[in-house]
Order: structure tokens, then C-alpha cells, then sequence
């Protein structure tokens, strides 16, 4: 059993800052959008690597990769308002939250036994920085200015990667702007 509490606490603090901004969602939804398939590859990409498929794309990997995993949820709660009303118009919610905290407690487990697979959440971390979380129905990511289909599985996981660097995901958002 692998817990890396100093990785989950820091994952935590990253995530408590988290705060949904209209007019920057709507600058930044070309990037956002980027990040948001994104994320839904990588996690098809791990669901099939680790038997995860239940529940993708919010399967819980930590889990699937490590059953012993044992993160305090008194942690998450002390520093993450979800009830509070503070986080915006599309929050970031604890079926969210508590995937990626366990996943950051497993340290560099992850890298060590699927080098090639990339983080499943480092996307969608970057998405939530760039403006907050998203609302899901119907199978679609509702991000504010735009929703996205989470699609098949299978098929997320054969799209190729997208360059995800912060250089990027800015020179997308000034293209919009120019548009």
C-alpha cells in the first residue's frame, strides 16, 4: 500500500483554489475545450489499462491501481467548501475531487508501472485553473461556454494526444480572441 499524504495534501491546496470566473471561462474555452478532451482520453487510456471501465470517465483509478489506498476524507473536507455556495456557477464537486486527491496519494506509483500512460487528471487540474469545473449531463461536459460529448470509451482512447503546455493552451485562447 502506497499513500503519499504530503502529494494528496498539495493536490488538495491546488484544488481548494479553484474558482469559477465567467469572463475568463469564456476567454479561455478554446483551451478549456482542449483540456476537457483531453482528459477524456487519458482517462479512457487508464480505464482500460487498469479493468476500470465502471463508471469512466469518472472511473476511480487510485483505486483500481492500488485497492490498500487509504486517503483521510477529513483532509479533503478541512480545506474544500462544497457546500458553501463560494465556488462559482460550475464548481469543482467532490466525485471530482476525491478521484484526484487519491490519485496524487499514490505518488510516483503510477509512472512506475504504466510509464507510457500519461496523468489521467493533469488536464482536467489545468482546465479548472483556467477558470473552474464543469456540470455533466446527458453524457455531455457542460464547461460555460460550450459542452462536449463524453463519447465511447474505446473510442477516446485511440484519439491521439493534444499538446496540453500552458504556451498552447494560450496561443488557442488568443486565436479565439482574434477570431
Amino acid at each position: 500500500m502506497v499513500t503519499d499524504v504530503a502529494a494528496a495534501e498539495r493536490m488538495i491546496d491546488r484544488l481548494a483554489a479553484v474558482r469559477y470566473d465567467d469572463d475568463k471561462a469564456y476567454a479561455q474555452r478554446e483551451s478549456r475545450g482542449r483540456l476537457a478532451h483531453e482528459f477524456l482520453r487519458r482517462t479512457a487510456r487508464w480505464a482500460l489499462a487498469l479493468g476500470a471501465e465502471n463508471k469512466w470517465p469518472h472511473s476511480d483509478l487510485a483505486t483500481a491501481l492500488d485497492p490498500e489506498l487509504a486517503v483521510d476524507p477529513g483532509l479533503i473536507e478541512k480545506k474544500i467548501d462544497f457546500d458553501g455556495g463560494t465556488r462559482g456557477e460550475f464548481p469543482v464537486r467532490r466525485e471530482i475531487v476525491y478521484p484526484i486527491v487519491h490519485w496524487a496519494a499514490l505518488g510516483d506509483l503510477p509512472r512506475q508501472r504504466f510509464p507510457e500512460l500519461d496523468d489521467p487528471y493533469e488536464p482536467l487540474l489545468l482546465m479548472f485553473e483556467r477558470s473552474g469545473g464543469y456540470l455533466e449531463y446527458n453524457r455531455f461536459l457542460e464547461l460555460g461556454y460550450g459542452a462536449f460529448p463524453v463519447g465511447k470509451l474505446a473510442e477516446r482512447a485511440e484519439l491521439e494526444a493534444l499538446p496540453i503546455d500552458v504556451p498552447t493552451l494560450d496561443a488557442l485562447d488568443a486565436q479565439n480572441e482574434e477570431s
